[in-house]
Order: C-alpha cells, then sequence, then structure tokens
C-alpha cells in the first residue's frame, strides 16, 4: 500500500512544531481519555505528534501499546485536508485494551474528519 509507512515526514519532529498546534490549533476532538488538536500545515502531508505522559499513562508499556495504536490509526486515516495534529492521553487511556484503544482512535479520527469537513464548507 504506497503511501502508508509512517516515516519522519508524517510525524511532528521539533517543538516549534508542537508548539505552533499548541498554540493555533483550529479544530479539536476531546473525550474524557484523549484530546486531539489540529492545525492545517499548508503542505501535501498530515504529521502527527504524540504527548503521552508518564502521569497519565503510568507503564512505559501502557505508553507504548498506545503510541504503536494511534500511529496506525492515524497511517490508515484518510483526512481531507493536510493538518499537523497532536494526540493528548489523558487519565486512564492506558487501561483500556487495545481493541478498546483501536475503536476510541478510529471514532475520534472520524470525528476530526467530519469537523474538518465543516471547517472546510464554512470557509469555502
Amino acid at each position: 500500500m504506497p503511501g502508508a509507512a509512517f516515516g519522519k515526514n508524517r510525524r511532528l519532529l521539533k517543538s516549534s512544531d508542537y508548539t505552533e498546534v499548541f498554540d493555533n490549533n483550529s479544530v479539536r476532538v476531546a473525550h474524557p481519555n484523549l484530546l486531539i488538536l489540529s492545525e492545517p500545515n499548508g503542505t501535501d502531508t498530515s504529521r502527527l505528534g504524540l504527548v503521552i505522559g508518564k502521569k497519565n499513562v503510568a507503564t512505559a508499556v501502557a505508553r507504548n501499546k498506545i503510541k504503536r495504536v494511534v500511529r496506525e490509526t492515524f497511517r490508515l486515516t484518510e483526512l481531507p485536508v493536510a493538518v499537523d495534529l497532536v494526540f493528548l492521553a489523558r487519565k486512564d487511556l492506558g487501561k483500556l485494551s487495545k481493541t478498546e484503544l483501536a475503536t476510541l482512535t478510529q471514532q475520534s479520527w472520524g470525528r476530526l474528519i467530519a469537523r474538518l469537513n465543516k471547517e472546510i464548507n464554512r470557509d469555502a
């Protein structure tokens, strides 16, 4: 499947990239266990940044599980416009099973797509 890799061009790498999204996010998706912030980036590729803090997800195993599932679901999701995203884990996200986590992130990507489409239609 071409374009399905998760290389460096699909990630937020610098602190300034994260700060830009935190300060200027235009679309948010909130859930008690997670928060997704997004900002259009003006390129042709969406990029993902992960914030999985030890304070909210205690064990490294749980943090790594979350990262794997979020990256995989992001990789398989087609967004209508190129955006920079920051995925923030909240309390108890690490307590979900892998399938529950995958379902929750898929639903969150769906809500994000709906809000991005609404934003695109509002601006058009």
